[in-house]
């Protein structure tokens, strides 16, 4: 978070809208996010080689196939070699699937996002893109292992406010909005018919940028004692479950009880 923080302020304080937009762009701004994500899939016992892009790369991705298309995925982890093959069902019929259905259904896909301003005008479209991702994938591959990290601010920065070092935070996260809808796309069942939109596990990754280093909010009642939400709110959302913690621990233990064990992606 801290690296997060310094490329975003400096090309924010540098470089003005462009600068911050290009860094965006690159995906240079949540690469940390990628790497520490790997890490700790290799500290779990995931072989590295399996690891697409690996470690300290960005490429190559893995596109994975859909019902309706086929979409490069940010950290994939296959099981195996690939199987390509013709599609033969649903809207991309006849097109070539480059890694094979039988793969796809025993590889875990682990996807980032963040969003660092703007972050209420915005909501309805990058939810309804969070949403469409797993509802995607997992109507033709049902047993695919999904992974979702949300980064979001806890006070997001000023758009209107880079550029001339100058810096600025500005516009309140909508905590309790946020984290009941991803409570909502988080932890499908193992064998969930009918609850294809949801992740097998989601990280609202909830961060606080005015402080150095960042802080992390890991809990609701941190979001009590700082008075953006009450207590009757935090009585009906949870970020148990949705935090970075455990995030890895928890999607690994969920693949092993699809697929009975870890094995093949060690």
């Amino acid at each position: 978070m801290k690296e997060i923080k310094r490329l975003y302020e400096e090309a924010s304080q540098s470089r003005g809208t462009e600068g911050t937009l290009s860094e965006i762009r690159a995906s240079k701004l949540i690469m940390p996010i990628h790497d520490y994500i790997k890490e700790e899939l290799i500290a779990h016992g995931v072989n590295p080689n399996k690891i697409f892009p690996p470690l300290n790369r960005t490429k190559p991705e893995i596109k994975l196939i859909g019902f309706l298309k086929g979409k490069n995925q940010d950290i994939t982890v296959l099981p195996g070699p690939k199987e390509e093959e013709t599609i033969e069902e649903g809207v991309l019929v006849g097109e070539i699937d480059k890694v094979g259905k039988r793969i796809t259904n025993k590889t875990l896909s682990i996807n980032v996002r963040s969003q660092l301003s703007s972050i209420a005008k915005n909501f309805d479209t990058l939810y309804e893109r969070t949403f469409a991702e797993p509802l995607n994938l997992h109507l033709k591959n049902k047993k695919l292992v999904m992974g979702e990290v949300y980064l979001i601010p806890l006070i997001a920065y000023d758009p209107d406010r880079r550029g001339d070092s100058q810096m600025a935070f500005r516009e309140k996260l909508p905590v309790f909005k946020y984290i009941s809808s991803f409570q909502a796309l988080n932890n499908r069942g193992i064998n969930d018919d009918g609850n294809e939109y949801k992740y097998e596990r989601v990280c609202l990754l909830i961060v606080d940028f005015r402080q150095d280093p960042p802080k992390i909010i890991n809990d609701v009642q941190e979001l009590v004692a700082g008075g953006f939400i009450d207590e009757d709110m935090a009585k009906k959302i949870t970020l148990k479950g949705l935090t970075i913690k455990d995030f890895v621990s928890d999607i690994l233990e969920i693949y092993k009880k699809r697929h009975g064990s870890i094995d093949a992606l060690k």
